[in-house]
């Protein structure tokens, strides 16, 4: 199962720079992030890592506010209209989200496209049965 790190962060100097420090100290690579301003001076970083549960950990433990949210990533062209493309078939199959982000893996090759959604297992189920390829865990972390 695919998952993102949440962290709730202060639009402070630095304080991007804290995550990335306790993820490098833990050899944990980022593989996609999003970065998104709320309110009142805090914003939520949405990361894929190469090790979604051991970044949690360490993150709350270093006094980082982190959630480990499960995702479904869906494999896309890369090209000019592979994410319009993949939107249709994503709503063919019938399936909302409610954040989303992608990521390039080699330029006219694949791209990712991250959905968290409220039901991730009925989302799942909707998109394999409308023929869209879901990432392996390991393509999706970048590990063996």
């Amino acid at each position: 199962m695919a998952y993102q790190v949440s962290i709730f962060l202060e639009n402070k100097i630095g304080h991007l720079e804290k995550v990335t420090a306790v993820l490098k100290a833990a050899q944990i690579n980022i593989r996609t992030m999003n970065l998104n301003h709320t309110a009142n001076g805090w914003g939520i970083l949405n990361l894929v890592v190469s090790n979604p549960v051991l970044a949690h950990h360490l993150l709350n433990e270093n006094g980082l506010s982190a959630a480990l949210r499960e995702i479904v990533v869906i494999e896309m062209t890369d090209q000019p209209g592979g994410l319009d493309d993949l939107l249709k078939e994503i709503v063919k199959a019938g399936v909302n989200f409610t954040n989303a982000y992608g990521r390039s893996a080699y330029t006219n090759e694949k791209a990712y496209f991250v959905i968290d959604t409220e039901d991730v297992d009925d989302a799942r189920q909707k998109l394999v049965a409308g023929g869209l390829k879901l990432l392996s865990d390991e393509t999706i972390y970048g590990v063996s």
